[in-house]
């Protein structure tokens, strides 16, 4: 686990951990790192790093592949090799037989890592050992001026329980305010030399594999890290202003609520509901700031393109601006704020030490393990089923009725992608591609439902306000226009999708 502190706390921080290790004395090493790649970074694109550390006039070659299922930052796979010089060796044993042999005789140097780092070695229990890793210095492009600055605790775990690291972490976030650093030194360099200036990336949630065999409860933990991985690695561009960003950020909390609610039943009720507050609590500053972004882009953007100049719309466009980026300052200062580590970490921890033992009845203890192959059906059943139910006389449906409608859909699907690894890819993307259709139909409505608290909202605070009220009538009106032409369309996905066979049932 990598956490970012801010330079000036650093000093706080090293003391506090060597404050946990009377016994050990602190070792402290200037480390430089050469990473390789060929000219169209091959090795980025499988998602490795070849590099090349000199340490103290010792070479030590590492490939590292990508990071493992669901996109887990706590495993990915490595290997290592001394080597005698600082270049690759595409013959060393280890690292170099899993270069591809494509790309062993293009590889450059593309840019330098310069740490100075303090090693502590700490034991918060017997048997429990995990090596704290302080490191300082820069990150710098081969051929340009171009810098970054390190400053960042690397904690790993040499033996025993994993939850250590969540404790050791959280214990650190009393001393300074921290951020779970989801970045590699080799991710930052290549953003370095490839894309400067540029914003980090908004990314998708990375493919689950689950086995059939494994027992629910493993699952469940191997969900909660990808969710909780998800979250995280779009933290950077949700900092850096991306819509995107935030909208991924909140699927991944909805697909892991989505899931807890799934199997509520076989959770102790105090354990589901305070892992539902931190969930909650994280979740908060994200939707306002999405419900202005789809607004902003999606509702109004399309109207005003093409159309003269209106004081109305101008107005209009000038508000919604000024919403966007206080609810985004708001999200920006939610992440930064030591209350959304310490929820992260606790989350993470509940999830690796499977929290939900501490207080589960035989039944549920019995339920949870279960082979998630055996368990999956019935739980994709109950969300069917709720599906179902709630679009009966669809036409006839309020507005409330038909919001309730669309997050069981949306909740259908995000268990659906959760579980579906566990059956064949063909018939999970037949009935996927129904559940998407008719998410994004109830979801166009839903967003012209937010709409008018939105529009509403904005006027208040607006001076003069009737302009405003009058574009903003005017696009509620012909977003109401294409809903009801798109009525026919949507009933008849929801036909589909309610007669499709559950796959799950083979």
């Amino acid at each position: 686990m990598k956490l970012a502190v801010v330079s000036a706390d650093l000093a706080a921080v090293t003391r506090a951990l060597a404050a946990l290790a009377p016994r050990y004395a602190p070792v402290r090493r200037v480390l430089v790192t050469t990473y390789f790649d060929t000219p169209d970074f091959a090795l980025q694109q499988t998602g490795s790093t070849l590099r090349v550390r000199d340490d103290g006039g010792r070479f030590l070659q590492t490939l590292k592949t990508a990071v493992g299922d669901g996109g887990d930052l706590l495993t990915r796979g490595e290997w290592e090799d001394p080597v005698a010089e600082n270049r690759p060796d595409p013959q060393a044993p280890s690292s170099g037989s899993q270069l591809p042999e494509a790309v062993a005789d293009d590889l450059r140097a593309l840019f330098v890592t310069e740490v100075s780092r303090e090693t502590i070695e700490i034991e918060p229990s017997p048997g429990t050992r995990i090596e704290a890793a302080v490191d300082t210095g820069k990150i710098r492009a081969i051929e340009s001026s171009r810098t970054e600055p390190i400053s960042e605790i690397e904690l790993e775990l040499k033996s025993g329980d994993p939850t250590a690291l969540y404790d050791l972490a959280l214990r650190l976030l009393e001393t300074a305010p921290l951020q779970i650093e989801t970045r590699s030194k080799s991710e930052r360099g290549y953003r370095l030399v490839a894309a400067a200036g540029a914003a980090p990336p908004a990314v998708q949630a990375e493919p689950l594999a689950l086995d059939p065999r494994m027992v629910v409860e493993e699952a469940l933990r191997s969900i909660g890290r990808s969710c909780l991985t998800h979250m995280l690695r779009n933290e950077p561009a949700a900092l850096a202003g991306e819509p995107e960003g935030v909208h991924q950020m909140r699927v991944a909390m909805r697909r892991l609520r989505s899931l807890l609610a799934a199997v509520k039943q076989l959770l102790p009720e105090d354990a589901y509901r305070a892992i539902g507050d931190e969930m909650a609590g994280i979740a908060a500053p994200l939707g306002p700031a999405r419900n202005l972004d789809v607004f902003a882009t999606e509702l109004l953007c399309p109207l005003r393109t093409g159309r003269p100049a209106e004081p109305g719309w101008d107005l209009l466009g000038a508000a919604t601006e000024r919403a966007r980026a206080t609810a985004h300052h708001r999200v920006d200062k939610e992440i930064l704020a030591p209350r959304h580590t310490a929820a992260t970490l606790r989350l993470l921890r509940w999830f690796e030490g499977r929290g939900w033992r501490a207080r589960q009845t035989p039944e549920q203890a019995a339920a949870l393990t279960a082979p998630i192959g055996a368990a999956a059906p019935g739980i994709l059943d109950r969300r069917r089923r709720t599906v179902r139910k709630r679009s009966r006389r669809f036409a006839h449906l309020t507005p409330r009725e038909r919001h309730r409608l669309r997050i069981a859909v949306k909740k259908l699907r995000y268990t659906v992608e959760l579980l579906g690894s566990v059956y064949d890819p063909g018939d999970l993307r037949r009935y996927n591609r129904r559940l998407k259709r008719a998410q994004e139909d109830l979801g166009r409505a839903n967003d012209l439902r937010v709409a008018y608290g939105l529009v509403i909202e904005l006027s208040r605070h607006a001076e003069p306000a009737e302009p405003i009220i009058d574009a903003a009538a005017e696009l509620l009106a012909w977003h109401e226009q294409a809903l009801a032409r798109g009525e026919r369309k949507l009933r008849r996905r929801l036909s589909r999708l309610n007669r499709a066979p559950p796959f799950w049932r083979g």
